[in-house]
Formats: structure tokens, C-alpha cells, sequence
């Protein structure tokens, strides 16, 4: 693209018509999608990428997808062919190993051009509520292999040069539960991506191709030097942490994510090498969710500020092995990549660069959406039902502010469904919903609180999954804060009944993940979130915070004596108060004295750190990482002709070959290349695998 001058009005209008158009997008979602979960929970993302594959802007629905859509065009342009695309192509991709997150975030991807010239692709990522594989409304936290997740959809054009192929969306919505529904939000999908092409091509309309593409450039290049400026503000040096996961649901085996991030200038390297070999069960994070996850919490704790594109990721390299947990070879599945995984990334990388990031990172958070699926059938109302619920909770502490209450976790920003809606359109009676008192980490600056949320099954049979975290390992506190409490789901028959983890009900593995439990008329269930951590010593909070905390109902009289040690009394007048001369003779006891829950933290880490030690790859993933190593040495014979079919292609960035792709290389499966090379004409013998 030559050089194009533009003024600095024009280019902030211009930049800034590219993130409203996003929003518009997401508005026109939110008016014509069908599902609950992109009415009320707006479980989607919407974004224009450039002709490079590269993020121009989004709008921030849902961030768990927002740096991981561009990869999934690049696979996707790739996969087809750069001069295969054509005006009027509509692309659909869910598979995690190509460029996706987990089955249900299905991309729709709409290329745009003026003419003949690419301007760029329209792209909306949505959660759809079922995708096929075992469980209804998906979220199987059993399952071992990602074809028992659902349907996997490889790149495929539903509209060719304008034309839909309609036997694609009947064979994508054949393969799941509620198939009206589900087209109407794929409809949706497709009005979203439409009005971003007439938004973007009136602006190129009214200021010129060249000029909108230039500002494009300019757009990445100016959010790389803001970028790049804060990174220079921190201390070189590298800075490590590790967190872990509870089980994978198929097992009771923990895993550990082990970072080390690495500052040098304003470069940042994140290396994930010390992570644990992939899972048997559904808490793998693709390599697009990984490096969605990265960006996010490097934009979290360090460049809120900057304009959200693919300038802000220049600065950053991240090294994810192949065949980890966070980088894992097929067929491992990855349900709870995107929900679980993610947000334990987010808080590995802000425990690592606490230390240099003091008025900026925070405690670590509830970490988890304890994903709650199931359906079934409704005889009131004659049809079949689904649902999917995810649950908000309590975010950690920072040096200068309580974590936040009853908040989507770090990876969304979803919306709570309203319960009159749940009760209106589901055989599900709400019998209670309250804040989660004393769940936050006691602190300075205290961590926030999560929720309990207690419902009644009230059709004959209802089939129940589950797949959530945090229910053993509990956040960390930050600077002498204490642990956040974990999370829980509890079930009990009838109102009297004894409630029981589903681990204790029905023996299951995990006390997080399951799958089918099936639930008869009556039967209750109770989801508790967590707290985040807290930030400094629960001993400096001032006594009035505190007595703040209980009249709020955050903290409890005896958590506020036990905890912070301030004793709360009530003074004639019925307000609330605390003693001061007995606080002050509390807290000198307490000084200096073991913190319970922070005791507690460090045994069960220990106890988890040794049994990760343990973990080794299955004989199918070693296979499966040694098929794709083979192949890219065979590879190399060819790369030099390779080159030739691409001279053009700036190094290690080629969008026609996947071999000269340097990211490509590192997450490219054995069956994704052989069915490349088998599409564009290599010769070149299959592995033997």
C-alpha cells in the first residue's frame, strides 16, 4: 500500500468510526439474535481486521474473544488461499485448532472490498447455546477427547461471492439441540457483519479507500508506541508465578500454569515452558485462547489506556510449547479453555508482575464461570429447553481499592440474566440469590465478595453439567492479604434435604466438573462464587471500612472480629458500631500471629505442586506432537520453493503458506497441514502416523 498522507482530525475520526462501527455491530446483534445468551447475556464479540489479518478495533462484549478472532481470519485466509477470497465469501470456523477458542464460539468472518481491493473482514464471534457432542448446552466436564465436545468446524464458506451454499448452516444446525433458535442467531451473526460492511465502506465512500487503509497503519502504529512506553516504565528483569487448576473434571489430577515473563526495554516475552503437559479432560486452552488471554492481561495491568488493536501486541512474544496444557495437541479437549483456563492466565501474569506493577495489579479473582449447562423437556410448555448459566464473583484487591462485588470474571462482560426471565421461559424456580458474605479476602483493601444462587428444578427431568474451578485452590492475597474463598455447587432433594457436593452425591471425580447428572422434580441446586484476595495486612483496614463491610452485608460481625480483628457492637440507637478499646487490644494479639486462610493456601499448593510433578503426556498427544514435528522437518526441504510462490510476504508473515508463517508453525496440527498442502497442490509425502 503506497504512502498516503493523512491529518490528525481526520485520522482520530476515522479510528474512532472504526470502534463504533464494532459497537453498532454489536447492537444489531443484540436486536436480532433468537438466544437469551446474546439478548441479555451478550456472549459475543464483534471486531474489523485489516487485510494483514490484523485487529483494527473491537467492542469490548466479550474479551475471553477478542485478541484470538484475528488468528482465527488468519487460519482461515490461509486455509482458503489469500487470492481465493472473494466479495460476497462468508466464513464459518469453531475449531479450536484452527484458529479458535473452545466448539460454541463459532466465527463468522465477511470480507469487505472497494472494487476489487480488499479493505478488510467483519467478524463476529458468538457463543452459541449448543453445539452438539454429549452434553446438552455443552460444557461436558468429563469428557476426554474434543469429538465428544461437539461439532468441529473447519474453515467453510456459506456464502460464496455472494451465493450461500445452504447446505452448510443445515449441516452445522442439524448437529445441535435447538436448531430454530440457533439459526436465527447465526442470522444474526451474518446482519452484525453487514452493517460493519456498510458502515466501513461509507466511510471509504466519503474519505477514500487508501485514506481509511492508512489509518489503519497509523491506528496499529501509534497503540505499539503507547504500548511500548509503558513496558520502558517497568524494570527489566523476569518475573514468574505459577497458579494451578483444580482437576480436568476426568480425573482428580491438578495441573500448574508456571509463567515467567520477561521485561527487557520495551520488548516482553511471556513463556509459558514450565506449564504442565496438556489435560485428559476439558481445561486445555488452544493456542488462540492462550495468546487471547496473554493480551489480556497484559492490556489489564498495563495499557488499559491504549487503543485496543494489533499494535498493542507487537511488543509481545509468547512462548507456549507445543503438546502443554496451553498449547495441546488434537484431539485434547478444550471446552474449558476459554471459561477457566483463561482467567487463570489473566491472574498468573498479574502475580508475576505484582512486584513491579504495585499500583496496578491486583489479587487474584473468584477465576471461574462455573459454567452451569443442562436442558431437557418441559411438558408445560411442550417443546425442549436449554440453558446455560454463568456466574459472577468477587474480583481481588490492588493497592488502592477493594475488589470489586458480584462482577463477570476477568474475561467478560456478560450480563446477568433477570430472573423473571429464567422463571417466564424455564422449568427453573429461583429460591434465593444473596451476596456471599465473608467470601472476599480480608486485606487493607479488602477483596470482593461473590454470590450465592439457590434454584428448584420444577420439570420431571432436567439433565445437569457442570465445569468450573477454583473449588479447591483458592485466589490468592497480595502484600500480607488473605486468600478470596472458593466456589462451590451443592445439591440437595427438596427443601429439607441435606445439601452434598455432586463429588459427595453421585462420586463423581471433580467437585467442579461433571456431566449428565440428571435431577428429578424438586431436586435444588445451589451455585456459590468466590471472593477475590485481599491486598495488605487485614490488621491496618480501618475499623470504620470494616464496620462499613458489615453493614453491607460483606462481612459478617464474627468475620470482622475473627479476620480483621475488630469487634463490632451495636449502640443503643441500633447503629452499627465497633469497640474501640477492645479492637485495639484484638488486633495486638493478632499481630504477628498465622493467618488461617493463608496457611491454609500454602498446604494445599504444596500438596498440588508435588502431584503436578507426576504429570506426563498420554501416548496419543506424544504421538500426535512428534507427527508435527516430522512434518515440519520434511518441511524445510521445500521452504525455498515455497518462498518463491510468496516473494512478496514480509518475513515469517506469509498469508498464502503456512510454512512461512512463523505463528502458524507454532500451533499448526499434523491434519491441518497435510490438508493444506493436499488443497494447494504440494507434493509432499504424508507423515506416517
Amino acid at each position: 500500500m503506497s504512502a498516503v498522507h493523512v491529518d490528525h482530525v481526520t485520522q482520530r475520526v476515522i479510528t474512532n468510526g472504526f470502534r463504533s462501527i464494532c459497537e453498532e455491530m454489536g447492537h444489531t446483534m443484540i436486536r436480532t439474535a433468537n438466544s437469551s445468551l446474546f439478548v441479555e447475556g451478550r456472549d459475543f464479540s464483534c471486531a474489523i481486521v485489516d487485510p494483514e489479518a490484523e485487529l483494527i478495533a473491537a467492542a469490548n462484549f466479550d474479551p475471553s474473544h477478542l485478541s484470538a478472532m484475528a488468528l482465527t481470519v488468519e487460519f482461515t485466509i490461509i486455509y482458503f488461499g489469500f487470492d481465493n477470497v472473494r466479495p460476497g465469501d462468508i466464513y464459518l470456523v469453531n475449531d479450536p485448532y484452527r484458529g479458535g477458542g473452545h466448539l460454541p464460539d463459532i466465527t463468522l468472518i465477511r470480507p469487505i472490498f472497494v472494487g476489487d481491493t480488499l479493505l478488510g473482514f467483519a467478524v463476529n464471534r458468538a457463543h452459541h447455546l449448543d453445539i452438539g457432542g454429549m452434553a446438552v448446552a455443552g460444557f461436558p466436564g468429563t469428557a476426554h477427547s474434543i469429538y465428544q465436545e461437539g461439532l468441529r468446524i473447519p474453515p467453510v464458506r456459506w456464502f460464496a461471492e455472494g451465493i450461500e451454499n445452504r447446505d452448510v448452516i443445515e449441516m452445522i444446525t442439524l448437529n445441535m439441540r435447538f436448531p430454530k433458535d440457533q439459526f436465527g442467531d447465526f442470522q444474526a451473526q451474518l446482519a452484525s457483519t453487514g452493517t460493519a460492511e456498510r458502515r466501513l465502506l461509507k466511510l471509504a465512500e466519503r474519505y477514500g479507500a487508501n485514506v481509511v487503509r492508512a489509518c489503519m497503519e497509523e491506528a496499529k502504529d501509534h497503540s505499539e508506541e503507547l504500548m511500548r512506553a509503558v513496558l520502558r516504565s517497568i524494570p527489566d528483569g523476569c518475573y514468574s508465578f505459577t497458579e494451578f487448576l483444580d482437576d480436568d473434571g476426568a480425573t482428580d489430577q491438578p495441573y500448574k500454569i508456571e509463567v515467567a515473563v520477561t521485561i527487557s526495554g520495551d520488548n516482553v516475552c511471556v513463556d509459558y515452558t514450565g506449564t504442565s503437559p496438556q489435560a485428559i479432560g476439558p481445561i486445555n486452552s488452544s493456542y488462540g485462547n492462550t495468546l487471547s488471554s496473554t493480551f489480556n492481561a497484559m492490556l489489564q495491568l498495563l495499557g488499559p489506556e491504549v487503543p485496543f488493536n494489533n499494535g498493542c501486541f507487537r511488543p509481545i512474544e509468547v512462548l507456549a510449547p507445543r503438546g502443554c496444557l496451553l498449547n495441546p495437541a488434537p484431539p485434547a479437549p478444550c471446552f474449558g479453555g476459554v471459561t477457566e483456563v483463561s482467567i487463570r492466565i489473566i491472574d498468573a501474569i498479574l502475580g508475576a508482575l505484582a512486584p513491579v506493577t504495585r499500583d496496578l495489579a491486583g489479587a487474584g479473582s473468584y477465576g471461574t464461570c462455573i459454567n452451569f449447562s443442562g436442558g431437557g423437556f418441559d411438558s408445560e410448555r411442550g417443546e425442549s429447553f436449554g440453558f446455560y448459566f454463568f456466574i459472577e464473583g468477587g474480583w481481588g484487591a490492588c493497592a488502592w481499592r477493594d475488589g470489586w462485588n458480584c462482577t463477570p470474571n476477568p474475561t467478560s462482560n456478560y450480563n446477568d440474566y433477570p430472573v423473571e426471565w429464567i422463571e417466564t421461559t424455564l422449568p427453573i424456580r429461583y429460591r434465593e440469590v444473596r451476596l456471599n458474605t465473608d467470601s472476599g479476602g480480608p486485606g487493607r483493601c479488602r477483596g470482593g465478595v461473590g454470590t450465592v444462587r439457590t434454584i428448584e428444578v420444577i420439570a420431571e427431568s432436567i439433565e445437569i453439567n457442570s465445569l468450573g474451578e477454583r473449588f479447591i485452590v483458592p485466589p490468592f492475597g497480595l502484600e500480607g492479604g488473605d486468600p478470596g474463598a472458593c466456589n462451590g455447587v451443592y445439591m440437595r432433594t427438596g427443601s429439607e434435604g441435606r445439601w452434598e457436593t455432586v463429588r459427595e452425591a453421585l462420586g463423581t471425580a471433580s467437585a467442579s466438573k461433571f456431566y449428565g447428572v440428571t435431577a428429578g422434580y424438586g431436586t435444588w441446586f445451589r451455585m456459590v462464587s468466590g471472593g477475590g484476595g485481599g491486598f495488605g495486612s487485614a490488621l491496618e483496614r480501618p475499623p470504620e471500612s470494616v464496620v462499613d463491610d458489615v453493614v453491607l452485608g460483606l462481612v459478617s460481625r464474627t468475620g470482622a472480629c475473627r479476620d480483621y480483628g475488630v469487634l463490632i457492637v451495636e449502640r443503643e440507637d441500633g447503629r452499627i458500631d465497633y469497640d474501640e478499646a477492645e479492637t485495639e487490644k484484638l488486633r495486638a494479639v493478632m499481630l504477628g500471629a498465622a493467618r488461617p486462610r493463608q496457611e491454609e493456601r500454602t498446604g494445599i499448593v504444596a500438596r498440588i505442586l508435588q502431584r503436578t510433578g507426576e504429570i506426563t503426556l498420554t501416548p496419543q498427544a506424544q504421538a500426535e506432537v512428534t507427527a508435527v514435528e516430522r512434518r515440519l522437518r520434511e518441511i524445510q526441504g521445500v521452504l525455498q520453493s515455497a518462498e518463491n510462490l510468496d516473494p512478496t510476504a514480509p518475513k515469517g508473515r506469509s498469508l498464502r503458506i503456512p510454512f512461512l508463517n512463523d505463528r502458524a508453525l507454532k500451533y499448526w496440527d499434523a491434519d491441518s497441514i497435510d490438508r493444506w498442502i493436499a488443497r494447494h497442490g504440494f507434493q509432499m509425502p504424508r507423515v506416517d502416523r
